[in-house]
């Protein structure tokens, strides 16, 4: 066992000179006389076995699931069913994606570790001692579940099997997925890799489909396409029903889950091949992918589909554009199942970075059971935490009621991440005023960094402010923005009992050692030591 201090952060106030003496640390790499890393490299267990292609389709893969395919119908209400109000909101959610990446590029070429939002956090604010570090820690362990790409797999596939898709059958189809995704990434995790990037390829493909057919749609003349246009230059800007800000930025908080993922990749650094550069080139041709099928697909709708039956569709709005451009059975059967597989392959890459950032939070420690669940038992991949995901998953999906849950958990799962995300924009100018002399090897443009605040203070605040930001019809629920915030609380107070409460009244002081497991892997475990022990 290796017993080593917490190691203070460095101030990179003064000269280089000065800054060599602190690399010891291994906080501060220098390349031709610039420092280039505040964090230096760290390999996991596995190796570094994920490419330039392997990494643009970890991105594709992970942003590329229900969200598009199901998310657009509650949006479309949101916005007053406006097309140009409800296009307006793709744009915006469009926007603070692209900036969020580039500032979680520059975080990660900085900081290129494992982990995410987690170690850029605890990195920028480590003051109060382990606060933000416990505190998102044990949210991402709480939040570790993937449950509405498991609905929506269950009911496109129970639809293009021409089987009514009712809640006990949708959602026992989904929860066999979640086991089979389990033993395949549990057992081995190449054999998982390679079955990620076949159906990651597949989402590929369909994206081509769904592009093409957007073109096809918008651009050729009835006469061609025998499809109805119902896109009316006097329909396109009124609203049909009510609309507010506070209904625009939940229609905004539904595009960037749809979004979501583009600043999940940076959990799985160590396991990239030289990371700074891979993602630097992954991250935006991954995000010009999603982005143009998401204009296709959302204009698509509009044009094809009637307004009422927009609204009325739900999660099926895919299948529905899908059967009446193709017809019944390339339509409803063939395409609605490939989107049923390439939304299952968001469960592969969804249910593989959450097992590995539960997996990094259980190496510093402060959770119960944290040796056995950081380790790669029992063949060298993360299968405590894969499990540990599946329970929670399991649990939510049997519990839940009936009603609008699938609305409700995207708005609960992407409010809390738009705090993660300001945070972290606000972070490239503390580290930025704190490490003068640092080059990042990517830079977020100053303005996108402000953007990102802006938007994201947007839908922090407005939803917290109105009368009720649940979707309709669950109304007499806790406000998502409530349960979200009492969440983050719960993980504050986690912290509190345990670094500052729980040693004032039992009078000792905590110390950290760290131990290194069969497989290599360093696990921290944090002891007390009373008055005479220190």
């Amino acid at each position: 066992m290796q017993t080593k201090k917490q190691t203070p952060a460095v101030s990179v106030s003064a000269p280089f000179a000065d800054l060599e003496s602190n690399s010891s640390d291994n906080l501060l790499e220098f390349d031709n006389g610039e420092v280039t890393y505040l964090q230096g490299l760290e390999d996991a267990p596995q190796g570094r076995h994920l490419g330039l292609f392997s990494t643009i389709i970890l991105f594709v893969s992970r942003i590329l699931g229900s969200g598009f395919l199901a998310i657009s119908s509650g949006m479309y209400n949101d916005c007053g069913r406006s097309p140009f109000i409800f296009l307006l909101s793709w744009v915006v959610a469009s926007c603070l994606a692209f900036c969020g990446l580039f500032v979680y590029l520059e975080l990660g070429s900085l900081i290129p570790r494992s982990g995410g939002t987690k170690v850029f956090l605890e990195f920028i604010y480590d003051k109060p001692y382990m606060m933000t570090s416990v505190t998102v820690s044990v949210y991402s362990v709480m939040f570790g579940f993937t449950i509405l790409n498991l609905l929506v797999f269950g009911e496109y596939c129970l639809h293009a099997l021409t089987v009514e898709p009712s809640v006990f059958r949708t959602r026992l189809t989904g929860l066999i997925l979640l086991y089979m995704v389990c033993a395949f990434h549990g057992i081995s995790v190449r054999h998982g890799v390679k079955v990620q990037d076949f159906i990651g390829a597949m989402k590929l493909i369909l994206a081509g489909i769904i592009v093409a057919t957007g073109l096809w749609i918008n651009l050729l003349p009835y006469s061609v396409t025998h499809v109805e246009y119902h896109v009316k230059s006097s329909d396109f800007f009124p609203a049909k029903t009510s609309v507010s800000l506070s209904l625009f930025a939940n229609a905004v908080i539904k595009g960037t889950f749809a979004y979501g993922g583009w600043n999940s990749v940076h959990t799985v650094t160590n396991e990239i091949k030289d990371p700074v550069r891979t993602l630097k080139i992954a991250g935006p041709v991954a995000l010009s992918i999603i982005t143009l099928t998401y204009i296709a697909i959302n204009f698509t709708y509009l044009a094809v589909i009637p307004s009422s039956e927009i609204a009325e569709s739900g999660q099926l709005i895919g299948a529905v554009l899908f059967e009446k451009i193709y017809g019944y059975h390339l339509g409803r059967q063939f395409l609605t199942l490939a989107s049923a597989i390439c939304t299952g392959g968001n469960v592969f890459v969804v249910l593989y970075t959450i097992s590995r950032v539960s997996q990094e939070v259980f190496r510093e420690g402060y959770l119960p059971f944290s040796s056995f669940m950081a380790s790669n038992w029992p063949r060298n991949a993360p299968l405590p935490t894969l499990l540990l995901s599946c329970a929670f998953s399991t649990f939510i999906i049997v519990a839940s009621p009936g009603g609008d849950v699938y609305n409700y958990v995207v708005s609960l799962e992407s409010y809390p991440q738009q705090i993660f995300v300001a945070l972290c924009a606000c972070g490239i100018f503390v580290i930025r005023s704190r490490f003068p002399y640092v080059v990042a090897p990517i830079r977020s443009s100053r303005i996108g960094s402000i953007i990102v605040m802006i938007i994201s203070a947007y839908l922090i605040i407005l939803p917290l402010v109105s009368a009720n930001p649940n979707p309709k019809g669950l109304e007499n629920w806790v406000p998502y923005t409530y349960l979200g915030l009492f969440s983050l609380f719960f993980c504050f107070l986690y912290w509190l009992c345990m670094f500052v409460i729980g040693p004032y009244v039992g009078n000792y002081t905590l110390a950290v050692e760290e131990q290194q497991q069969a497989d290599g892997l360093i696990v921290k475990r944090w002891i007390k030591l009373r008055a005479g022990e220190i």
